[in-house]
């Protein structure tokens, strides 16, 4: 096996311990009982922003100044969560039968960790990786294995865990972690 592969296998495994999309991840494979579509969602909206990452940093070297961006992420998720607890306590229940459109965990998944990533350490260092290895595809590859690592036992792990909690305190952890993620994003 090639040198940058195992760096990259170990760097996004490390980078991504205790990272906030992992705590996003986290929180929809709370919410969501289909814990494959958040795996893949969360894989693919990675490996969209790490690919991205390995492109500009192969080809042009990157900077990104995230500045006014990391308020608009944590903005997201602040509503994210007060939304979450609006629909919990303060919404009036109508006695009418609804029609509910389900969002997708696969497509809400994706589309958040589209959004998360940019600019986080992770695809930064995967667009460093690339510039000094000038091994585009090996780099790609290692990422996107730590990060099925890393993801697939926050949501495997998480899935099990929501079997066995009820649906409230799951609803309520996954809105204070998504409001604790937005002043995270905002100030840190």
């Amino acid at each position: 096996m090639s040198s940058a592969f195992i760096i990259a296998v170990i760097f996004s495994i490390l980078g991504e311990i205790a990272d906030k999309t992992q705590l996003v991840i986290l929180g929809f494979a709370l919410k969501y009982k289909a814990p494959y579509k958040v795996f893949l969602g969360g894989l693919l909206g990675h490996a969209v922003m790490d690919g991205i990452a390995i492109l500009l940093g192969t080809f042009a070297g990157f900077s990104l100044n995230a500045f006014w961006l990391k308020y608009a992420v944590g903005g997201l998720f602040i509503i994210l969560g007060l939304h979450g607890f609006y629909k919990m306590f303060l919404r009036k229940k109508s006695k009418e039968k609804k029609t509910v459109i389900n969002s997708s965990p696969f497509w809400t998944t994706f589309l958040t960790i589209l959004a998360v990533e940019i600019g986080d350490k992770t695809q930064v260092a995967s667009g460093l990786l690339a510039a000094e290895y000038k091994m585009p595809l090996t780099i790609f590859l290692g990422v996107t294995v730590g990060l099925a690592v890393t993801i697939g036992l926050n949501v495997f792990v998480g899935s099990k865990l929501a079997e066995h909690l009820p649906k409230k305190a799951i609803k309520i952890t996954t809105n204070i972690l998504f409001i604790i993620f937005g002043i995270a994003a905002m100030f840190f």
